[in-house]
């Protein structure tokens, strides 16, 4: 059989099958073919032809259909769709076809490049990736998770925005009826679109767009002498686990945050010299941070080990009340709202009203000032940086500050002293009384 034919089914149904591949090309239509393989198998083809660089040309090949699934008359049709795009208007189909699914491939939906995301967040170190995914979660998925990142709209991003403040309206410990909220998840999906921008998925940030609902609210509690006594000597007593109570009492003995406490691991302490070392990946502001531990931080690690001393973590989320027979070597760390709901659970039991885990580091700053220690000593054990951005600051500079650290654990450990040990919460001393106090200790200039 020649290889140029007519196309009519009874020829076309009469070919049968070669030893090899063989094409047969259709009688009066350039380029319309049937690929007829050795098992049998007829396949419509179109091949055309591009130029190319140095006066050569590239052929291009497009399948039709199978016949005679596909009809010989629609087979036909589409041909002469295809050799118009070409021949006619200079389109390259196959080009066309490469190039779309190039871009759905470098397309994602939201959710899809939230995993991306994800990803690229806990490579880089970012301290917010976890509440970053959980407000992805909460207020992006639902309103727009099955979407094109390029077909988020800033109307998209104002009914997040609202869907925020609703919900507040229903939540008492909503600060500012949402608006902080609102803020916070401004800036994540803020963020979220900037990366995408980055990677060249998107032309424009959705949330750059929109005018913020939201509001910052700087937290200014701090609990009073008289409150710091009712923590320490009723936290345990409360409706709330030994492990997650002995942690917030932690907070406050040490100052720092309650995600480095939850982390904090046992082969991060050396008790002989008194010591816990988180290293740069372990903070917030990615610098070594060495923090002295006073005895009462000391004597909480040995409360609580009992309970968690197989496992990495000295705060192990366990909600055991006495030490097991066998202890559990595989406790993850706390859940990072944990004490968030202990506290939220008892504060109305525990008597202290507007109050919040994070609160206990802030009262431990303010009062080691209070009593006379400059505020550098502050910043110094909450491991705040110091703007020093410079290269002096950031490489050379490398002294940890241990001499002014201690200075300000002693401070803090003889007013926990003179306000945990009284009898009762009316016999704390007033400030006036604990700054003589401090002062004659010589505490502050030893």
């Amino acid at each position: 059989m020649p290889n140029t034919i007519r196309f009519i089914d009874s020829i076309i149904r009469n070919i049968q099958p070669e030893k090899k591949r063989r094409i047969f090309w259709c009688h009066g239509c350039p380029g319309f073919g049937l690929r007829v393989t050795p098992s049998g198998t007829k396949t419509f083809i179109f091949k055309y032809t591009l130029a190319s660089g140095s006066n050569k040309r590239i052929a291009r090949w497009i399948t039709i259909g199978k016949y005679p699934g596909k009809p010989l008359q629609k087979a036909r049709s589409k041909y002469f769709e295809l050799y118009e795009q070409v021949y006619d208007y200079g389109r390259d189909p196959v080009g066309e076809i490469q190039a779309e699914k190039k871009k759905k491939k470098e397309t994602y939906t939201v959710e899809e490049f939230i995993d991306v995301y994800k990803e690229y967040a806990v490579l880089k170190g970012k301290t917010t990736h976890r509440e970053e995914e959980r407000v992805f979660r909460l207020d992006i998925l639902p309103l727009v998770g099955s979407k094109n990142l390029r077909d988020v709209t800033p109307e998209d991003i104002d009914e997040m925005q609202v869907r925020i403040l609703k919900r507040a309206k229903n939540s008492p410990s909503a600060t500012r009826n949402g608006r902080v909220a609102v803020k916070n998840s401004l800036a994540y999906t803020r963020i979220f679109f900037n990366y995408a921008k980055k990677k060249r998925l998107i032309d424009t940030n959705p949330v750059l767009e929109v005018d913020s609902m939201g509001a910052s609210v700087p937290r200014t509690r701090v609990l009073s002498f008289e409150e710091i006594w009712i923590f320490w000597n009723r936290i345990e007593m409360m409706n709330i686990s030994p492990v997650p109570a002995k942690a917030l009492k932690f907070l406050l003995a040490t100052m720092q945050r309650s995600n480095e406490v939850r982390n904090i691991r046992y082969e991060s302490v050396n008790l002989a010299d008194a010591v816990w070392q988180m290293e740069q990946h372990e903070t917030k502001n990615r610098t070594m941070h060495r923090v002295p531990l006073n005895r009462y931080a000391i004597d909480l690690i040995n409360e609580v080990e009992p309970l968690t001393g197989a496992s990495k973590y000295i705060f192990g989320g366990t909600k055991i009340s006495e030490p097991p027979k066998t202890l559990n070597s595989k406790l993850s760390p706390m859940c990072s709202t944990s004490m968030c709901q202990a506290v939220r659970r008892n504060r109305k039991s525990l008597g202290i009203p507007d109050f919040r885990p994070h609160d206990l580091r802030r009262t431990g700053a303010t009062w080691i000032t209070a009593v006379g220690l400059p505020k550098l000593y502050a910043r110094l054990i909450l491991n705040h940086s110091d703007g020093e951005r410079d290269v002096t600051g950031q490489v050379y500079v490398q002294y940890s500050y241990d001499f002014e650290k201690q200075r300000a654990v002693k401070v803090w450990e003889f007013i926990l002293d003179q306000i945990v040990t009284c009898n009762s919460p009316k016999e704390v001393p007033t400030l006036e009384e604990l700054r003589e106090r401090v002062k004659s200790s010589g505490l502050l200039w030893s």
